[in-house]
């Protein structure tokens, strides 16, 4: 019984973290697309969603189904708990994945070229937190989980910096406000994908570091002073 459940809660995180990669995909296409002004790819983006969300749909039934025909205990159960949230995360990175698909295609060529390598560099600081945070899905370790909460700072950061050479862009040409502020949106989302990855991480950190429970006061020491 118990070889029966492994296997199958293993099945699961295996199926968990391949939604997790493809998510992850989309959303260096969808940076693709913007990159080179590329339509088409931005419509595989699009596309792709409906994938991600039957995979949402059918994952959430089948940890609801180990649940409630394995009746898990202790830690296995809080795990499969937490994957009903690690699924929802997932699901809204790929939805962040197609927002940046579509305001990329509404911009067209006109994001500024200056900050394409801002771009990028935001992304691949963003997908390596979110595969971060899936790798502790299947194996934890305790290092990488704090490294992904304390590195969210620096991924705030780039996207501030960010934030700020558009304003700046804005003040020097305010024809093109509209179009920049689109552009502050991008740089947005995939600050929100190092949040969800940050979210995951969390999640993985309740089940294996509980909160130390506070010592209770030395009674020998009462009366003393």
């Amino acid at each position: 019984m118990r070889t029966h459940f492994n296997e199958r809660l293993q099945g699961l995180r295996t199926q968990v973290v391949s939604m997790g990669m493809a998510a992850n995909d989309m959303v260096q296409k969808a940076v693709d697309s913007i990159v080179n002004a590329d339509p088409s790819l931005a419509s595989e983006v699009v596309k792709a969603d409906d994938y991600l969300d039957r995979l949402e749909r059918e994952l959430l039934l089948e940890t609801a189904l180990i649940i409630a025909q394995e009746a898990p205990v202790a830690s296995d159960l809080k795990l499969l708990v937490s994957t009903l949230g690690i699924v929802s995360e997932i699901e809204t990175v790929a939805d962040h994945a197609v927002k940046l698909a579509r305001r990329g295609t509404k911009l067209g060529s006109m994001f500024p070229s200056e900050l394409k390598g801002t771009l990028r560099e935001l992304c691949d600081a963003a997908k390596h937190q979110f595969t971060s945070s899936l790798k502790l899905y299947m194996e934890y370790d305790v290092e990488l989980a704090r490294s992904i909460v304390v590195d969210d700072d620096q991924i705030d950061g780039r996207y501030a910096t960010a934030r700020n050479g558009v304003l700046e862009l804005i003040k020097s040409d305010p024809t093109h406000a509209r179009a920049m502020l689109r552009t502050i949106e991008i740089f947005h989302a995939l600050e929100h994908v190092a949040d969800h990855a940050v979210a995951i991480s969390k999640r993985m950190q309740v089940i294996h570091e509980p909160p130390v429970q506070p010592s209770e006061p030395d009674s020998s020491s009462e009366g003393l002073s």
